[in-house]
């Protein structure tokens, strides 16, 4: 009898002991579970967040080459603008010129292209002074003679240079020209279109050297105004604002009525107004 209470006993501990194991593996195996879940909510999570910046970065890739594509086509509308520019204002200057030229009434004969600026005086003559250019038969007597013909050509070479806008050429080609013929009939007409070659390209300071050589050297040349014009312009450009309204006060006291003077008003009351 003692022997049945026993087995009874030791029956019912064995289902205790079960019963507290299982008790003790549920808690366990739902903790896996609910770690499963999480681990795959969050690579969802991950996927679609990873989705969202792939798109994102096409978006963006997408943005970036459109606005290259315009910046492309600005900088070459902006090259073409400033081409343009160019040309323009090698026009207007070479009228401007032929303007004042008539309006002068010079008797000095031209050169043989309309295109290329004679060396007469367009200027109003300043009293007790003379033509500082000569003529190749006002030489001195010691002057080696040139070929006027084969100078004109040079002349004419390196101003067409200039008119199609091969700035580099034409200046190199003016700077022969000046070395080969440093007393010539077309040296001072030389002096101003180097000065406006490197003017064109921005080249203020070489610009400004050769403007200033001008009109130091030739004081009676036709390109004397525009010389003065520009060597204003360069200060400007510079941000040399008083030494600019200087220049230009000077030409319009001195040339009240050239071309050049009109332009200096102009230019003065925009830096004036700026």
């Amino acid at each position: 009898m003692r022997f049945g209470i026993l087995r009874r006993i030791g029956t019912a501990a064995i289902a205790l002991c079960l019963s507290w194991t299982a008790a003790a593996q549920a808690p366990v195996q739902d903790n896996a579970k609910l770690g499963e879940r999480v681990a795959k909510l969050e690579q969802m999570m991950n996927n679609q967040t990873l989705i969202e910046l792939y798109q994102s970065v096409q978006a963006l890739q997408e943005e970036v080459q459109s606005l290259r594509g315009e910046v492309e086509l600005q900088s070459h509308t902006l090259s073409q603008l400033k081409q343009r520019q160019r040309e323009l204002y090698l026009d207007i200057d070479r009228r401007l010129q032929r303007m004042e030229t008539g309006q002068a009434g010079a008797s000095a004969p031209a050169p043989s292209s309309a295109a290329g600026p004679s060396t007469q005086s367009g200027l109003p003559p300043q009293p007790g002074t003379t033509t500082a250019a000569a003529s190749p038969g006002q030489l001195s007597p010691s002057a080696p003679q040139v070929d006027s013909a084969e100078e004109q050509r040079a002349y004419q070479a390196a101003f067409d240079l200039l008119k199609s806008g091969r700035y580099d050429q034409s200046t190199q080609a003016f700077k022969d020209f000046l070395a080969k013929y440093p007393s010539g009939q077309y040296t001072d007409n030389a002096n101003y279109w180097l000065a406006e070659a490197y003017y064109v390209t921005r080249k203020f300071e070489p610009a400004l050297k050769q403007f200033q050589l001008l009109v130091a050297e030739y004081p009676q040349s036709q390109k004397l105004t525009h010389a003065l014009l520009k060597i204003g312009y360069i200060h400007d450009e510079l941000g040399q604002r008083k030494e600019a309204e200087q220049v230009l006060d000077d030409l319009i006291k001195r040339f009240p009525d050239s071309t050049a003077a009109g332009l200096a008003r102009k230019r003065l009351q925009r830096i004036r107004s700026g």
